[in-house]
This record gives C-alpha cells, sequence and structure tokens, in this order.
C-alpha cells in the first residue's frame, strides 16, 4: 500500500484540528507552524477535509478549523477517502484492461479475490481507527491496532464480487 505525501500531511492536519478542545478552533497558520507545512500546502489541505465535510471553518479574528463532528465519529478511513487514497477493487478491474475495453479475465479472475481481500482489509482497519484513537499515544494505538487484528482474524475471507 503507497501512502501518498497529501494523505500523510492531511491526517497530520486533521490531528492537529481534533487536538482542540471541542468547539475551538485552530488557524492554518498553527498548523502549517506545528507541522514544519508551507502555509499554501496547510490551507489547500485544509479546504479539501473541509469540503469533504472532517472539518468546518470559521471566519474572522478567532477563525480557524475545527472538527466537524467528534473525533470518536470520523475514522481513519473517512480522511483517507476525503484525501482520495481509498478505491474498490472494481476500479482496479476498470483501470487495468490493457488495450481492451474490458479486462481481459473477465468473470472467473483468480486475482480479484486477492485484491478483494486486500482491500476490504484495509479499509475495515481504516474505519475502525476513530481519530480519538489516534489522537493517544503510539502504546494505545498499537493495543487498539492488536485488538483490531483479532477481530479481523476471526472473519472468513469476502467472497469477491463478480463482472
Amino acid at each position: 500500500m503507497k501512502i501518498t505525501a497529501l494523505e500523510e500531511y492531511g491526517l497530520r492536519c486533521m490531528l492537529r484540528v481534533a487536538e482542540q478542545p471541542p468547539g475551538e478552533s485552530i488557524s492554518a497558520q498553527a498548523v502549517a507552524d506545528l507541522e514544519g507545512m508551507s502555509l499554501p500546502y496547510t490551507q489547500k489541505i485544509l479546504r479539501t477535509l473541509a469540503q469533504g465535510g472532517l472539518i468546518d471553518s470559521r471566519r474572522g479574528a478567532q477563525g480557524g478549523f475545527l472538527l466537524a463532528a467528534p473525533a470518536e465519529e470520523l475514522s481513519l478511513g473517512d480522511v483517507i477517502r476525503v484525501l482520495g487514497g481509498l478505491f474498490e477493487v472494481e476500479d482496479i478491474c476498470e483501470r487495468h484492461t490493457g488495450e481492451l475495453e474490458r479486462c481481459a479475465r473477465g468473470c472467473g479472475c483468480s486475482i480479484r479475490p486477492v485484491w478483494s481481500y486486500i482491500s476490504n482489509f484495509v479499509i475495515e482497519t481504516l474505519d475502525g481507527i476513530s481519530l480519538a484513537t489516534l489522537l493517544a499515544d503510539e502504546a494505545s494505538v498499537r493495543r487498539h491496532l492488536s485488538r483490531q487484528h483479532l477481530t479481523h482474524s476471526e472473519r472468513p475471507a469476502p467472497q469477491g464480487s463478480s463482472h
């Protein structure tokens, strides 16, 4: 799995907003300074997160950015989706057709169940991690992931879709 700079920095910006006490905002400049990022890039990311409905912006002297919902209700998956990082398995089939209109493997593809399993695992993992969890220390996040892994390992592999 490849994590883009936009996803990494977007998540870091999101966590800076989430660190604020409920109802309090943080300025784009403060986020940029805390993360060592340029102000224009930080503003671009914050606009994307706001357009995606994850954060709200306030104008004025006391303006800035604040979460659109409690940190417990927003997941890592929500952030990655807004930043464009999650895709469905069917997108793979549509994007990799070679010079054909449709994938040559079409129905009965032995590769699709692998991508489906991995995709579902990643999506479930990301959706199972709230921003509130990520505000904890590293050891707490590791414990959460260990518990989440046990839950995943008890589930059967997904059955993949058909064209």
